[in-house]
């Protein structure tokens, strides 16, 4: 059974980068729920515009999807991961961006040969374990991933210091090589 689980990890990176992505708890998905800044309606057109993509993604024989990860944070999308070719990159894109819920979408996909999956899979659980940690960043609002550690990062930080917080602090991290923000600034509900 656990060979047949690190074959699927191996085959879909996609879906192993994901599951390193919020290693927390019954407990700890209950409280970050409570501490995310997006409304249930949001949170559910985010799950269905991912799935989506996904499973669009699965459908298309010419989507090379193997290493890319989809990011959604409040109905924007940020494509990172890896494809093979330039051809490949504009296909993931054009069958993401088909979804008209989508309001912004940046195709951060790198082509050819980089990194190693094991790496970045650590190097994202790194990520996830210093923001989580940090004091003054609501990880929750945020996501990212690894390629070569060249890091995107997207979300919601509710000040410029958070943001700038979250991007230092993933800088700082042993084995980043460079990270690209996107995280959009947005004041807290009152």
């Amino acid at each position: 059974m656990l060979k047949a689980a690190a074959l699927f990890m191996a085959l879909f990176p996609a879906f192993a980068a994901a599951q390193v992505f919020n290693p927390l708890t019954a407990i700890g998905k209950v409280v970050s729920t409570s501490m995310d800044v997006r409304s249930k309606s949001e949170v559910t057109a985010d799950a269905e515009i991912s799935a989506g993509a996904s499973s669009r993604l699965l459908d298309n024989k010419k989507a090379e999807w193997a290493g890319v990860t989809i990011l959604v944070f409040q109905q924007h999308v940020v494509l990172a991961g890896a494809v093979k070719t330039p051809e490949a990159r504009k296909v993931v894109e054009d069958v993401v961006k088909t979804d008209k819920r989508i309001r912004s979408l940046k195709n951060e996909l790198r082509t050819g040969d980089v990194g190693s999956l094991v790496k970045d899979t650590a190097l994202e659980a790194e990520i996830n374990a210093t923001l989580t940690a940090a004091s003054g960043v609501s990880s929750v609002n945020m996501r990212w991933s690894s390629v070569g550690g060249q890091v995107v990062l997207m979300g919601v930080a509710q000040s410029k210091e958070e943001a700038g917080l979250a991007v230092s602090k993933v800088r700082g991290i042993k084995g980043v090589n460079g990270v690209k923000s996107h995280l959009r600034v947005v004041a807290p509900k009152k």
